[in-house]
């Protein structure tokens, strides 16, 4: 039996970022929230999961299997904690969600009434070479609206 994909929101506004867990995904955040703050608009960050990537539950025991609830709720808190965390940085309003399913999926249908999409270079799956990792790839060919592909950043 498959988990059905959790419906992406329709007239999402502003600027909306990509948000797989990986500290790329909160370098992306980063850059999506201060462009929120030079736009005058809100930041909505979206997490699309799987059983996979999904956060497990902190009150869930070792050899228990969550329930899709559960790697829902967890999932959409720790999204949620990220986003709140770096938007106070920039005073912008801020909007988390998690939802099951294709994150390529979400962002393109997000894409279709935001202001711009800012996805990282690569995700927790990249593979090594490759300039952009699949999700940004698509995006950028495919959204509706500007879209940032943010590089990770250099040191030094």
């Amino acid at each position: 039996m498959s988990i059905p994909d959790h419906p992406v929101p329709d007239a999402v506004t502003g600027v909306v970022v990509g948000d797989d867990g990986s500290g790329r995904a909160l370098e992306a955040i980063e850059y999506a929230a201060e462009e929120a703050a030079r736009r005058g608009t809100s930041l909505t960050v979206v997490r699309a999961w799987n059983i996979k990537n999904a956060v497990r539950p902190a009150d869930v025991g070792p050899g228990v299997i969550p329930s899709t609830q559960e790697f829902q709720d967890a999932t959409e808190a720790h999204t949620r904690a990220r986003a709140e965390s770096v938007a106070a940085r920039f005073d912008v309003p801020v909007h988390a969600m998690a939802l099951h399913g294709s994150p390529t999926k979400a962002l393109l249908q997000l894409s279709r009434t935001a202001d711009v999409v800012v996805v990282g270079d690569r995700g927790v799956t990249g593979l090594a070479g490759r300039i952009i990792g699949s999700v940004a790839d698509t995006v950028v060919r495919e959204a509706e609206c500007p879209v940032v592909v943010v590089r990770r950043r250099q040191d030094g």
